[in-house]
């Protein structure tokens, strides 16, 4: 499933000093968010209830913060916009249903109904840093749960968690992993490819034509999975690419610009309109097979954005 963020509900059972202290932990925990996203962490933020009535603040409730005219703007929106889904407990998904009916899970002897979801989830949990023992990034739970043959067994478990931006940064090859794996399952199609364009492509920028191109791989396509490897090299590489020009030395597969002698005779089929409306022409290209495919990129690049313009055979 997706990589999700889920939050620790232990964490808001913690009365903060005044509404000043309130706004700057919220404030911090909307950055830890915003970061763990900008890595590829889906944009949905799991709650084990309706958490607008509970109280940052005696009198001052997480409702009153998102309707609080002091508090940012933009921060406010980026929060309500991840809390929009439904609590978790009545959206379990059918295939951890049951493990999750089947647990027990506690930190520090409480129980944690959010933590329990993100640990059978595999999902990355966040905690609004109102006590110190939220500023780790690891939490060590205590689970109880019914094996196989109907018996309780008992142990503990240890699970990526965030209450910061530095805890995030940790936990960014963990991240990546996670995402790379979902890459590759072979349930994800050209079609799924590109409805999680972003979450897997961050950093790079498709043509409207790709859409098509993507959308025509199946499952069963031999090529499926060099296209994702290839596109998976560019967003790597663009993660990378803060300064300078482009450097197709540091991909791992050949990237090489197209000879001036088939600039010229396929000058109109390498001029490709891009999503802000500019057409430009795309030169560099990697080689895949079975078969001469090629993915091909704009010559206009920049540091951290990679246009891809075509995907498909090569050009004759």
């Amino acid at each position: 499933m997706d990589l999700e963020m889920v939050l620790n509900e232990l964490s808001l059972q913690t009365h903060v000093a005044d509404i000043s202290t309130a706004q700057k932990l919220m404030s911090e925990l909307i950055q830890t968010l915003r970061k763990a996203k900008s890595l590829g962490v889906k944009p949905i933020l799991r709650t084990h209830s309706n958490i607008n009535n509970i109280e940052l603040v005696c009198n001052y409730p997480i409702a009153s913060w998102r309707n609080d005219k002091t508090v940012d703007l933009e921060e406010r929106r980026f929060f309500r916009s991840l809390t929009l889904k439904v609590p978790f407990c009545e959206d379990a998904l059918p295939q951890i249903k049951d493990k999750f009916d089947l647990s027990e899970v506690r930190h520090q002897g409480k129980l944690a109904e959010g933590i329990r979801l993100a640990l059978i989830s595999d999902s990355f949990t966040v905690s609004l840093l109102s006590e110190t023992q939220w500023d780790t990034d690891f939490l060590e739970l205590q689970i109880t749960e019914l094996d196989k043959n109907g018996e309780l067994t008992e142990y503990s478990e240890k699970i990526v968690h965030a209450s910061r931006i530095s805890h995030v940064k940790q936990h960014t090859e963990w991240i990546k992993n996670h995402i790379e794996n979902q890459l590759f399952d072979k349930q994800i199609d050209g079609e799924k490819l590109w409805e999680k364009r972003q979450e897997f492509f961050a950093n790079l920028i498709f043509c409207e034509q790709v859409e098509q191109q993507l959308k025509n791989l199946n499952t069963g396509n031999p090529i499926l999975q060099q296209v994702k490897k290839r596109l998976l090299e560019l967003e790597k590489y663009s993660q990378t690419w803060q300064t300078g020009t482009f450097n197709p030395n540091l991909l791992p597969s050949k990237t090489t610009p197209e000879s001036d002698s088939r600039i010229k005779q396929f000058r109109q089929q390498l001029t490709i309109k891009c999503p802000d409306n500019k057409e430009r022409l795309f030169s560099w290209h990697l080689r895949m097979t079975p078969g001469a495919w090629r993915l091909y990129l704009s010559e206009e690049l920049r540091p951290g954005k990679i246009i891809v313009g075509y995907i498909g055979l090569k050009l004759q």
